[in-house]
């Protein structure tokens, strides 16, 4: 899973999480994130390449029932993306949310064109 976002309130955090997995399907989902960056993937914590499906989010509170530690490790968090990673995986996000409006917008303009 991969973290994009935390809210905290009163006390009481949640983590938008998007679902990440081995089959990456490039050519079918290429508008999803991808670490397959030997380097990213070692920063990450990931032992293979891996496409996150930034369909697939949830968010969930951050607390033992969703977060365990796994053994050596002192922490949930297993690793990080870097400086780089967060840089694409913005630039995607963004792409997304503008394409988004473009719909909304096109969307709009022929609802009103009646």
């Amino acid at each position: 899973m991969l973290n994009v976002a935390v809210d905290v309130e009163e006390g009481e955090g949640e983590v938008q999480l998007v679902y990440g997995t081995t089959k990456l399907k490039l050519l079918q989902r290429p508008r999803d994130f991808f670490v397959t960056n030997v380097a990213e993937m070692d920063a990450c914590g990931l032992n293979k390449a891996t496409r996150f499906d930034l369909d697939k989010v949830a968010w969930v509170p951050w607390a033992d029932e969703w977060f365990s530690t796994l053994p050596t490790y002192t922490s949930p968090i297993i690793g990080h993306l870097s400086g780089h990673g967060m840089r694409l995986l913005q630039v995607e996000l963004a792409h997304r949310q503008a394409t988004l409006e473009a719909v909304e917008d096109e969307d709009d303009t022929s609802d009103g064109a009646g």
